[in-house]
């Protein structure tokens, strides 16, 4: 399945929130507060500059000695570069490039690089859970099969 397909879907439940570099740490959290969402892209233009979640602020921000000021820039704690996938890409795709990269939150841009839509881990096991209940209801009690048991 294409990145494509899965977007629309996913784009009408949770909104994709962006904020400038230069953004107060305070500002960003806020805003995170009010979309309840625990990730922003770092956006200048049209280009994608990095990513925050609420735990990078906590741990790059708060928890670090000295801590920043809630005033300081989001750039201070974003992370950058970022990972990105472009839409036509297929949901095998996206899988391997967060397990390599070890994210759990996966900007997707269109053909012209721009930013569309946010995938995240939450997004595939949801995705991979749905087929695997789709792919159940194909092997029914009904025709005889039982784990555990060979099939001849």
């Amino acid at each position: 399945m294409s990145l494509e397909a899965l977007l629309p879907t996913k784009l009408t439940q949770i909104p994709l929130v962006t904020c400038s570099p230069g953004q107060s740490i305070h500002e960003v959290s806020r805003q995170m507060k009010r979309q309840n969402v625990g990730c922003v892209v770092v956006v200048e233009g049209n280009h994608i500059r990095g990513i925050v979640t609420d735990r990078d602020i906590l741990i790059r921000a708060i928890a670090r000695e000295p801590a920043l000021s809630v005033a300081d820039p989001i750039s201070l704690v974003m992370s950058s570069p970022v990972t990105c996938i472009a839409s036509d890409r297929g949901v095998q795709d996206a899988m391997k490039i967060m397990k390599d990269a070890k994210i759990r939150r996966l900007p997707v841009t269109n053909s012209s690089g721009k930013l569309i839509g946010i995938l995240t881990f939450s997004d595939l096991y949801s995705l991979l859970a749905h087929e695997m209940q789709e792919l159940k209801g194909i092997i029914s009690p009904e025709e005889g099969f039982e784990f555990g048991q060979k099939v001849a």
